[in-house]
């Protein structure tokens, strides 16, 4: 652990903050030594470094090495190169080294035996110790004393781009919560996640090895500088970082639970979950704790995943740019190293040469691991009925919820039960369990959950909770009774939880006249002090809505001059309100030969021209036995239907 009163590279660099100095190693003096020559970067503080060059240019083979506090030069350290994640070509640029606390740098760059260095940029990282950094052992590893829970509160009191890591489910490693190593969100950018985990690839960060446990949160903090600025990436390539003492850090930014698209292995990032060790270990083997710490990450994320083998092996279908053929199905380890997808060392042949110790130990994990969700999954169809793991365990509201891509696995205190839904991945909390199976309705699809109804139109989809106590989510026109509400067009009798629809009232040949009044935005009017209608009078509640109605020509009535009449208070039928709609939308062109799809319509009916128009439109599907009804009187629900698809229709809605 650091001091109170810890050694700083730069006096000037505090309280965590982290700065990157970019230095043209042409304006820095070439030295010889030995049998190469360096730049030296004298009375230059850092803690870390990292070297990018044109990006025409050829990667060199670049080392830095730094004196230290007791004077003395460190080791000469490789500087990998590092690898452009759009690409999978050479990016113009080495990866970020912890070169630890030095007051000075020196660098060699040379390619095919020549100095090179004179076109390089060298991007002189300093960090600087955080308050909260020498608290960070509190975090993590088996000697935890805060919750995970407390560091998620902390990071959703933080301004993110990305969603926060929720609360995991049982199992889960401890770890530091990106607001815990104290990441600058303000330089993130969105990031994306996967249908489905089929590997974690193993990487080092490399640089030096030689950090305190305090220290490791700094270099976390100075990588995610040197990828957002330097590199341009959107966040820290990594998914997780694992110090040498074996703490676990988290990464790249959008959720631990869920499938997060890393920058860590082209060609290989969907899909996968990247893992970097701190250090450098080509020639030094990890220590026990970072060892058994990337054991643990490997068997949680696998298990959590629904995959309970360590063993088996992934399909992959590489495009260009990585080891192997482009286009032709491969088959890989489901924990691999970086080494075995792109052409790199990494991590280190020490590290790799622990493969088998390490998988052995996560398939440990794996089969001593939480298995609630597993089993329910399994007990619900598999991956047959549910799909792959968008979002692995987490606490959302009163459920600990896995989301599968066709389904979810829902646990409320006792045991987990799974569900088949295609609305897994945007599952919330509120929504409660699926209270029915999904169905299709027209080009939408719909489910009923406990609490609302799910509903997937085109690339959106949308919960809705219920609006009127009579309307339940299983209801079949529960939306567009909901919808028609939601736009004002229709208020139900009460308010609040007392509120009602109706639904299965017939509709009021009035009320059909104020609901199309409403759907057309209520127009100003000032009716007549004289009614059209002899049996509407001035006083009646509807009255400019009806005068209104008739002035448009969307009612005619019956009968002629004083003697015409409206019924207002007559149920309305359905030819009727087919008219009414027709004549709305301003009886567009359409033919009686329309009504021919409902064989209770002929083309002599009064109304068939209409009623065509009305089924051409897609407003009236009628009943599965090919009928309009045209003489039936139109329930409440069915009206709210038929408004909703013709203020969409008409471009209302």
């Amino acid at each position: 652990m650091l001091s109170t009163a810890p050694a700083l590279a730069d006096p000037s660099v505090t309280d965590g903050e982290t700065r990157i100095v970019d230095i043209a190693l042409a304006d820095v003096p070439l030295l010889d030594d030995s049998d190469a020559q360096v730049r030296d970067l004298a009375d230059q503080p850092a803690t870390m470094v990292g070297v990018t060059w044109p990006n025409d240019n050829d990667a060199p083979e670049v080392q830095a090495r730094g004196r230290g506090e007791d004077g003395e030069w460190t080791e000469w350290l490789l500087l990998e190169t590092a690898e452009n994640p759009e690409t999978g070509e050479d990016a113009a640029g080495t990866e970020v080294a912890c070169v630890g606390v030095v007051s000075a740098l020196q660098i060699r760059a040379e390619l095919e035996g020549a100095d090179v260095t004179e076109g390089l940029i060298a991007h002189v990282v300093t960090t600087s110790p955080a308050p909260a950094d020498s608290q960070v052992e509190q975090f993590t590893g088996p000697e935890a004393r805060v919750s995970q829970a407390d560091q998620v509160t902390t990071m959703a009191a933080v301004a993110s781009t990305n969603p926060a890591t929720p609360v995991l489910g049982p199992g889960a490693p401890s770890y530091v919560s990106r607001a815990g190593w104290g990441a600058n969100e303000s330089v993130v950018r969105g990031t994306s996640g996967a249908d489905q985990l089929k590997a974690v690839v193993i990487h080092h960060t490399a640089g030096t090895n030689n950090y305190s446990a305090s220290q490791s949160a700094q270099i976390v903090r100075g990588i995610l500088s040197y990828h957002t600025g330097t590199m341009g990436w959107a966040d820290i390539g990594y998914n997780v970082l694992v110090s040498k003492y074996g703490q676990i850090f988290e990464g790249r930014s959008g959720g631990l639970h869920r499938n997060i698209t890393g920058a860590h292995a082209y060609g290989f990032n969907t899909g996968s979950f990247g893992v970097s060790v701190m250090g450098d270990y080509s020639n030094t083997a990890p220590p026990r704790a970072a060892r058994v710490a990337v054991a643990e990450l490997v068997g949680w994320k696998l298990l959590n995943t629904f995959q309970t083998s360590v063993w088996a092996k992934s399909s992959w279908t590489p495009g260009t740019g990585t080891r192997f053929t482009a286009g032709k199905t491969i088959s890989l380890a489901k924990m691999m190293g970086h080494r075995d997808v792109n052409f790199t060392e990494c991590p280190g042949l020490s590290l790799y040469g622990q493969f088998d110790t390490i998988r052995g130990e996560a398939q440990s994990f794996i089969d001593g691991g939480w298995k609630e969700h597993l089993w329910a999954f399994q007990g619900a169809g598999g991956a047959a009925k549910l799909g792959t793991v968008v979002k692995s365990a987490h606490r959302t509201g009163k459920y600990t919820a896995t989301a599968l891509t066709k389904g979810l696995v829902l646990q409320e205190g006792g045991s987990a039960a799974g569900y088949a839904t295609p609305f897994g991945p945007q599952w919330g909390g509120s929504w409660g369990r699926p209270a029915r199976n999904a169905s299709t309705d027209g080009d939408r699809q719909i489910q009923p959950f406990q609490n609302g109804l799910a509903a997937r139109e085109g690339s959106r989809t949308r919960f809705v909770k219920p609006s009127f106590r009579d309307v339940s989510p299983s209801r079949v026109f529960f939306l567009e009774i909901q919808d028609l509400f939601a736009a004002g067009v229709t208020k139900g009798w009460g308010d609040g939880s007392n509120r009602t629809f109706q639904p299965n009232s017939n509709n009021l040949r009035d009320a059909m006249i104020v609901f199309i009044h409403r759907a057309m935005g209520a127009p100003a009017y000032t009716p007549p002090r004289t009614s059209p209608f002899r049996d509407v009078n001035p006083s009646f509640v509807f009255y400019k809505e009806i005068c209104w109605a008739y002035k448009e020509g969307i009612t005619e009535g019956w009968g002629f001059g004083n003697n015409r009449t409206f019924r207002p208070l007559e149920p309305v039928k359905r030819d009727a309100v087919a008219a009414f709609l027709y004549r709305a939308a301003g009886s567009p062109a359409a033919s009686t030969s329309d009504a021919d799809r409902f064989k209770d319509v002929p083309r002599s009916h009064v109304f068939a021209k209409e009623i065509g128009w009305l089924a051409k439109t897609g407003i009236s599907r009628g009943w599965d036995d090919g009928t309009f009804r045209p003489n039936a009187y139109i329930k409440r629900d069915q009206m709210a239907t038929f408004v909703m698809r013709w203020m969409k229709h008409t471009g209302r809605a």
